[in-house]
């Protein structure tokens, strides 16, 4: 359309009449439905940390990456039948034995 969201000032706006992006609307909707207050305090402790929080986090990344890093028991596992499966041939190979079918016999 061209005519960008007062709010946000990025984003194209829903209509011509219309002021804001969706987005900026419904942030817009939630502010008059529920006390702007209370969506200030929800949204500061939830987006915004403090140094403990960033610590924590960040050791929690690092976990992450240094767990992701080293291979779990069953990657190890298919990487062992891998190689093995590479190594073997299907010349090789020998059909299982099985039993024998019996044969229905009617009286």
């Amino acid at each position: 359309m061209g005519f960008k969201c007062y709010f946000c000032d990025t984003r194209d706006r829903v209509g011509y009449w219309s002021n804001w992006c969706e987005d900026c609307a419904n942030l817009r909707r939630m502010l008059l439905l529920y006390d702007p207050k209370k969506c200030c305090d929800i949204l500061k402790r939830t987006l915004t940390r403090d140094e403990k929080q960033i610590d924590f986090k960040v050791s929690q990344e690092i976990k992450k990456i240094v767990l992701n890093e080293l291979p779990t028991i069953k990657e190890e596992k298919v990487e062992e039948d891998q190689k093995i499966n590479e190594n073997e041939s299907d010349e090789c190979y020998e059909k299982p034995t099985t039993r024998e079918r019996k044969s229905k016999k009617f009286k």
